[in-house]
């Protein structure tokens, strides 16, 4: 098994390929902190759709507040969302291409979305465009935090060095080694995703089971085990975390769908059992909350 700790990738590429400057992209729906990414990852913008308004999350002071969002979700209205188009992606990169930096980004699941796919297209047409430079799309199989590790890395590989084709091999190699779960509250939500039929879903809120979610090796979205109540569930994630985590990493994401609460119950669970952890807490994006629903509390890790 390839650990991901072994970033370091040899390239046959010629040296002045492997040096070629490059800039950083993620789709906003992969949450990182602002204070890690800060302006060393561009965050491309992606369309939610309430009631039939339109609205562009940015993870920014831009549109609506991620917390506003949350009202709308509790309240039960629909929320849908709409795919990343090719071109889009050729509009929205065309001007760092052309100013001759090459490009590295990081795509929601390829299982959960259509984002990789159409950025594949898109770097084809962007590719006989400007041919001295490369836009090179990578699929995360991971999503909201669990991008937020991968993209820490892919942040951490340049600084350190590492040409573009030696990043992309180093975030291809670390997904696979990554923990995403959650535990939802809203079965209806996940009864409307087709992740669990209507009669599961009236009977799991009739006896308070909460399903665990997690994002399986090959990207997909699967219910991994119920729990009966959310003391239980987070108590199974510290159990959890405890068993299969990489003693060697220390950062642990904590997402939440405006779950405060539970969300530093969670936290303080961890850290009386690993008080050196580097815990980082996010609001789950608007773009995975839509799909998830009300009450999401969840953590992605890296394990053995």
């Amino acid at each position: 098994m390839i650990s991901h700790r072994l970033i370091y990738v040899k390239s046959n590429l010629p040296k002045e390929v492997e040096m070629k400057q490059y800039k950083l992209f993620m789709d906003v729906s992969g949450d990182v902190l602002h204070e890690i990414a800060g302006d060393s990852v561009g965050l491309v913008p992606m369309e939610f759709i309430i009631d039939g308004k339109s609205y562009i999350y940015t993870d920014s002071d831009e549109g609506m507040n991620p917390i506003e969002f949350y009202q709308y979700v509790k309240q039960g209205i629909e929320i849908k969302t709409s795919q990343i188009t090719p071109a889009f992606y050729e509009n929205y990169f065309d001007e760092t291409l052309k100013n001759g930096y090459s490009v590295l980004y990081l795509c929601l699941s390829s299982k959960l979305s259509s984002t990789y796919m159409s950025a594949c297209h898109a770097s084809e047409t962007l590719k006989e465009k400007y041919p001295d430079v490369d836009f090179v799309p990578v699929d995360s199989l991971q999503a909201t935090v669990g991008m937020g590790l991968l993209c820490e890395k892919m942040n951490e590989n340049r600084n350190n060095g590492l040409s573009i084709e030696q990043n992309k091999e180093s975030l291809l190699a670390a997904r696979s080694h990554i923990t995403t779960t959650g535990v939802v509250d809203d079965l209806n939500a996940l009864k409307r995703g087709g992740r669990i039929s209507a009669t599961v879903a009236v009977i799991g809120g009739v006896l308070n089971f909460k399903p665990v979610i997690a994002v399986k090796e090959d990207g997909s979205l699967q219910m991994s085990t119920t729990t009966h109540g959310m003391k239980k569930a987070l108590k199974y994630f510290v159990d959890l975390f405890t068993e299969t985590h990489d003693e060697n990493s220390k950062v642990v994401y904590i997402m939440h769908a405006d779950e405060e609460k539970n969300s530093l119950a969670l936290q303080d669970m961890l850290l009386q059992a690993f008080p050196d952890l580097q815990i980082r807490r996010r609001l789950l994006s608007p773009i995975i909350g839509a799909h998830l629903g009300k009450g999401l509390v969840g953590l992605a890790f890296y394990k053995k």
